[in-house]
């Protein structure tokens, strides 16, 4: 059962078709899962699982899934498509910031751009370690800083809801995690794109829960303002067919101590 201030923070993550997003990150989902290299048996924990993109992955190659998510909507989602697939997977509500586990429960601990939204981020890294066995895995993505987006974003909102600056360098990432996992620091980037900027609009309206949330908070002049900045924002970054956008993220691969 989800208290007042975390049932707030789970609407942030419902009411969006973050299935469509989810899609997207499929190589980064397949890159993790292949790192983590599930097997059968593995006791796997997926923090953050949305609508189960690791989560599948790992339970395909036999692991012991916990697919663990604030949002029910999320959870409703990903058991829909476990059962689609015939695969078993375990689905518990609850924040990052206190896992429901016993210490030392799971051998591998996932998370893809998932417990990074967690608002103590020191708190969820506590828990990360605590319910990773000794010489367990640890496999998570976090967003690097995007200058120009979060200028963007600023001018609508001038504190961000979520802060995300404690996982979005190497050095706050080894400050929070580096006394309980030796760690593999890599960077990686995503790119947006579509054929438009009005399309990645659109696509971020209907499938993005944060930014779908942020524009509830405005008014309609205001949305209208917010889109065409943006519609402009990525028509600037337009290549041939394509408007384009790279976003940078961390790997971060951890063996427990």
């Amino acid at each position: 059962m989800l208290d007042e201030e975390q049932a707030a923070r789970a609407a942030v993550w419902s009411g969006a078709d973050y299935g469509r997003i989810a899609e997207l990150f499929a190589p980064i989902h397949d890159e993790l899962v292949a790192e983590l290299e599930p097997g059968p048996g593995t006791r796997w924990l997926d923090i953050g699982t949305g609508t189960g993109g690791v989560a599948l992955r790992a339970a395909r190659a036999g692991a012991e899934v916990t697919g663990f998510d604030l949002s029910q909507e999320m959870l409703d989602k990903a058991a829909l498509a476990a059962a689609a697939e015939g695969v078993d997977i375990r689905l518990d509500l609850g924040d990052a910031e206190r896992l429901p586990y016993d210490d030392e429960s799971f051998d591998v601990v996932s998370s893809c751009f998932g417990v990074i939204f967690a608002p103590n981020a020191e708190a969820a890294a506590h828990e990360l370690a605590r319910v990773c066995r000794p010489g367990g895995r640890l496999g998570m993505t976090s967003w690097t800083a995007n200058p120009a987006v979060d200028e963007l974003y600023a001018r609508y909102v001038p504190e961000q809801p979520v802060s995300r600056d404690r996982w979005e360098d190497e050095a706050s990432v080894r400050d929070l995690l580096g006394d309980a996992f030796d760690l593999e620091l890599s960077s990686g980037e995503w790119v947006v794109e579509g054929s438009s900027g009005e399309e990645v609009w659109e696509l971020w309206r209907t499938a993005v829960p944060p930014f779908r949330a942020l524009l509830a908070t405005l008014e309609a002049d205001r949305v209208e303002q917010f889109r065409r900045d943006y519609v402009a924002f990525y028509e600037e970054r337009r290549e041939g067919e394509l408007v384009r956008e790279p976003r940078g993220f961390l790997r971060i691969l951890g063996t427990r101590r």
